[in-house]
């Protein structure tokens, strides 16, 4: 998407909690409006702007003072350093079609002086008077507003610049669309990774002891248009489904990954005896794997959210988390998702798509995988609501449950 403009924010590196937080909330919020967001590139209030903006799935440009490209804080899209010094101030002004300012320093009391100097909108978020009283007596200075939260700061930019709140975009589609949610099985129920539908930020990582609960959760703090499983979706009722002979080919030396869904009357038998008896019967003679039968649990949770007839369900797709990996990687991969290597070189392939953990996350815990595997779920169900995902099969199979059944990547 085309950004609809470039809005700087500023305020100091020492900044307060309060004023990182302000910061982080206007970052957020001109992303979700399609704004890029400029900043000095460095701590306090930047870093929260850059973070807030990152989350949202937007793009944060950050113009370092000096030459050392290191010296960027981590939640930025794009780093130039400057070499400029506190000249960069300038740079940073004529860069933007607006100015937020969060709290004050002497660096932002000067781009907020080179703002209105030169005419560029410029509000002010956390109580600074200076410049009311400074008279206004030329044409081409534009006197500081005051805002008293993010929300108003971020609405009175869009005024500034004749900009709508989530204007159509082409086609019809909102110019921010949302969250999609990623779902992967966990001890004691099921965790799920929210991302952007934009398909980059970092994830907000949610849990539920069911997919219900799991996706109430998720849209409690926002709005999610898809949810992707890593469970099936679509049961059959005899044989094999292709979805999974198609993955499982894909996947060459990761296909064991892929497990055979058993037949529905085998997942309502109340023993695995049963089960493997029903499955057998159904199946021509294939036997039904413990494996399998121990998801009985999981993948009925799921039939039952894809089959209830709530009207405020989400839409649900099956991914699988090895695809999705394959894809990234763009061949299936060596590593166990179980070893040291195999969690490090997922997180590699998520950070190269723009997907992050949140800060804190401790990756050498047990349960690791399931958050790398939800939010390469999440990342899959960004690319079905951009239109860029394909399934297996291409045209998916049906059975008496009506459902599509295909593995979306």
């Amino acid at each position: 998407m085309r950004p609809r403009g470039y809005v700087g924010v500023v305020g100091p590196g020492s900044a307060t909690a309060e004023q990182v937080q302000q910061a982080v909330t206007v970052g957020r919020l001109l992303a979700e409006q399609g704004l890029v967001v400029v900043t000095g590139g460095l701590g306090g209030v930047m870093a929260g702007a850059a973070r807030g903006c990152t989350e949202a799935g937007g793009t944060s440009l950050g113009l370092l003072p000096g030459d050392d490209r290191a010296a960027a804080n981590p939640h930025l899209s794009v780093t130039v350093p400057t070499g400029l010094g506190e000249m960069r101030n300038a740079l940073l002004v004529r860069a933007c079609d607006a100015v937020i300012a969060v709290g004050n320093s002497w660096g932002t009391v000067s781009e907020i002086a080179l703002a209105a100097r030169t005419g560029v909108p410029v509000v002010l978020l956390g109580g600074l008077r200076l410049f009311d009283e400074v008279p206004v007596a030329d044409h081409d200075v534009r006197a500081p507003r005051h805002a008293a939260s993010p929300e108003d700061a971020v609405a009175a930019v869009l005024t500034d610049l004749g900009l709508e709140r989530s204007p159509a975009r082409e086609g019809g589609e909102s110019a921010y669309d949302g969250w999609v949610l990623g779902v992967d099985g966990a001890r004691g129920g099921w965790t799920g990774a929210l991302l952007p539908s934009a398909g980059r930020g970092t994830v907000r990582l949610v849990a539920g002891p069911d997919l219900d609960t799991l996706v109430s959760r998720a849209r409690a703090g926002c709005e999610v248009r898809l949810v992707a499983v890593d469970t099936p979706v679509g049961l059959p009722d005899t044989g094999r489904r292709q979805a999974d002979v198609l993955v499982r080919r894909r996947l060459g030396r990761r296909g064991s990954s892929v497990f055979a869904t058993p037949v529905r009357d085998a997942l309502a038998a109340e023993s695995y005896a049963e089960a493997r008896r029903i499955s057998v019967a159904r199946t021509g003679g294939t036997s039904l794997a413990a494996q399998s039968y121990a998801l009985r649990r999981a993948i009925l949770d799921v039939d039952g959210y894809v089959r209830s007839k709530d009207p405020e369900r989400v839409p649900v797709v099956e991914v699988h988390p090895e695809l999705c990996f394959a894809v990234m990687a763009g061949a299936p991969l060596d590593s166990s998702k179980k070893t040291v290597e195999g969690v490090h070189e997922r997180e590699g392939l998520l950070l190269a798509q723009g997907v992050r953990l949140p800060s804190g996350v401790a990756l050498d815990r047990r349960g690791a995988d399931d958050l790398l595997d939800a939010a390469a779920a999440a990342w899959s169900a960004a690319r079905v609501v951009r239109g860029e995902a394909v399934r297996h099969p291409e045209l998916p199979e049906r059975f008496s449950d009506g459902i599509d059944a295909a593995i979306w990547v």
